[in-house]
């Protein structure tokens, strides 16, 4: 009986090892979500502002929201990809854009359904803002136009409305940042900036 036992027991640690191994290679934080690359996270970013401005149904009402929906499908299909599951992206009061694991893929942030990163503007620096719970990457972004313009002043005005400043955020420094990466086993190429 006891050696039945001892073998359940083994089988059971066996199984859990197993399962944090897989977890651990993916690179994953719960949830079924892994800890998206943020250097190809703003490289998506300015891939997605680039192509913005050839957008005829946009107006200063929907810029925000257009952003976030041209955002998103570009997220979803990256690669290598940013995440396990479907990546959901809402404007948020603050002038962000936040990223989320759309698990149930229905395009709207769930209770439980876990935030992935943030992107932000700094217009003091110029320069994009992506951050996750642990680390902070930006790029430089440049870009002119009417559409560009009308989204940096929505997000730059709800920013002012609601004392937010991205330009207090410094950027992991890119050694920490891949060493963390590497760390955590996501698998990403970053293709840095």
């Amino acid at each position: 009986m006891f050696s039945k036992i001892k073998y359940v027991i083994y089988a059971v640690v066996g199984i859990a090892v197993v399962f944090a191994l897989i977890n651990d290679k993916n690179g994953s934080t719960g949830g079924g979500t892994t800890r998206a690359d943020l250097d190809q996270v703003l490289n998506v970013a300015s891939g997605t502002l680039d192509s913005f401005e050839n957008r005829e149904d946009v107006n200063k009402e929907n810029v925000m929201d257009k952003f976030a929906g041209s955002y998103m499908q570009n997220l979803n299909s990256s690669q290598p990809a940013l995440n396990n599951g479907a990546i959901g992206v809402e404007s948020k009061a603050d002038g962000s854009f936040s990223a989320y694991n759309d698990s149930n893929n229905n395009m709207t942030k769930d209770e439980g359904e876990k935030d992935l990163f943030k992107l932000e503007i700094d217009s003091e620096n110029n320069r994009l803002v992506a951050s996750d719970e642990t680390a902070v990457r930006d790029s430089h972004f440049s870009g002119t136009g009417l559409l560009m313009g009308m989204l940096i002043g929505s997000m730059l005005g709800r920013q002012r409305a609601s004392g937010t400043n991205p330009a207090k955020k410094k950027a992991t420094p890119k050694s920490t940042y891949k060493s963390a990466r590497s760390r955590a086993g996501s698998g990403s190429h970053s293709k840095g900036k």
